[in-house]
C-alpha cells in the first residue's frame, strides 16, 4: 500500500493551466539552454564553445542563488534551478577535462575502441558533478534515484522494455547490416563501455536530475512527458536535421524511448532499469554506425 502511494499523481503546488503552460516553456528552454546551446551541439562555433559553457554556468547561478535567498514557498524551487546549473558544470568540466583521450598514442575516434573511451572521458566530469552536487545538498542519491527504490521491479521493466530498444535500430537500417559475430563479439567491451556510460549519463542528467522536482509542480504524467520532450530535443542536435520528415522521425525515436525509460524510473523508483534499457539501445545504435 505505501508502495503504490509513492507513485500517484500528485503535486505539493497549485498552478493554474496558464502558469503550467509558463513553466513548460520556461524548463524546456532552461533545457535547451543547458543541454544544447552549452552542451551538444553543431550550431556554436568551435572557438566560442568554451566561453558559452561559462557564461551559462553564470546566469544560472544567478536565480539559484535568487531562490535559494527568498522565504516562504518559492524557496523550495532553488534545488530545481541548482539541478540545471549542476548539469551546466558537468558540461563546462567535460569540456575543459574530457579529452584526456587525445594524449593517448595512436587512438583515433575513427575506431570503436576510440569512440569508446572518448565517451567515457566526456562523461566522467558530468557524472562526478552531478554526484557530488546532489550529495552537497541532499546528502543522499535517492533524489535521483541512484540508490533506494526497486532495483529488482526496476531492472525486470528494463528487461520487459528490451524489445523498444530495437526500435530505433530498425528505423536507422540496422536490418541491412551484416556484422559478423566475431566482430561484435571481440568488439563487445568497448561496445559495452560506450553504451553503459552514455546511458547512465543521459538518464542521470535529464530524468534523474528533474523527474521527481518536475513531480511535485506537475505530477508525475506531466513530469514524464515533459523530461520526454526534453530528451527528444536533446537529440535532435546531436543528430541533424536536413527536413521536415527526418525531423518527425527523430524526434518521435527519442521522445517515444524518453516516455518508456522514464515510466520505468517512476514505476521503481530507481534509475538502474532504464540505465539497462537505454544502454542496449546505445549498443544497437553503434552497431549501425560502424557496421558495414
Amino acid at each position: 500500500m505505501e508502495k503504490e502511494e509513492s507513485v500517484t499523481d500528485v503535486t505539493d503546488t497549485e498552478f493554474s493551466l496558464l502558469q503550467k503552460g509558463a513553466l513548460w516553456l520556461l524548463f524546456i528552454g532552461s533545457s535547451f539552454l543547458v543541454f544544447n546551446v552549452a552542451g551538444y551541439n553543431s550550431f556554436i562555433p568551435v572557438d566560442l564553445i568554451l566561453l558559452t559553457r561559462i557564461c551559462v554556468v553564470g546566469i544560472l547561478l544567478v536565480p539559484t542563488f535568487i531562490l535559494f535567498r527568498m522565504e516562504g514557498a518559492w524557496n523550495k524551487y532553488w534545488k530545481l534551478s541548482f539541478s540545471f546549473w549542476i548539469a551546466s558544470i558537468g558540461l563546462l568540466l567535460a569540456w575543459l577535462f574530457g579529452r584526456w583521450y587525445n594524449l593517448i598514442p595512436g587512438l583515433s575516434t575513427s575506431t570503436l575502441e576510440g569512440v569508446a573511451v572518448a565517451k567515457v572521458a566526456e562523461v566522467l566530469p558530468i557524472v562526478l558533478a552531478i554526484l557530488i552536487g546532489t550529495w552537497l545538498v541532499e546528502r543522499d542519491y535517492s533524489p535521483i534515484f541512484v540508490r533506494g527504490g526497486d532495483l529488482r521491479k526496476s531492472l525486470m521493466l528494463g528487461i520487459v522494455a528490451l524489445p523498444s530498444s530495437l526500435f530505433p535500430f530498425v528505423v536507422l537500417g540496422g536490418l541491412s547490416l551484416s556484422v559478423g559475430l566475431e566482430t561484435i563479439v571481440s568488439g563487445l567491451p568497448w561496445l559495452c563501455a560506450f553504451s553503459f556510460s552514455n546511458a547512465f549519463m543521459e538518464e542521470l542528467m535529464i530524468r534523474g536530475l528533474f523527474l521527481k522536482k518536475y513531480d511535485t509542480i506537475f505530477g508525475q504524467k506531466q513530469s514524464l512527458f515533459l523530461t520526454s520532450i526534453i530528451f527528444a530535443i536533446f537529440h535532435l542536435d546531436i543528430i541533424g536535421i536536413t527536413d521536415f520528415l527526418s525531423f518527425l522521425g527523430y524526434f518521435s525515436i527519442p521522445l517515444i524511448m524518453g516516455l518508456i525509460w522514464g515510466y520505468i524510473i517512476q514505476r521503481s523508483d530507481s534509475i538502474w532499469g532504464s540505465v539497462f534499457a537505454h544502454a542496449i539501445a546505445d549498443i544497437f545504435f553503434v552497431l549501425v554506425l560502424f557496421g558495414p
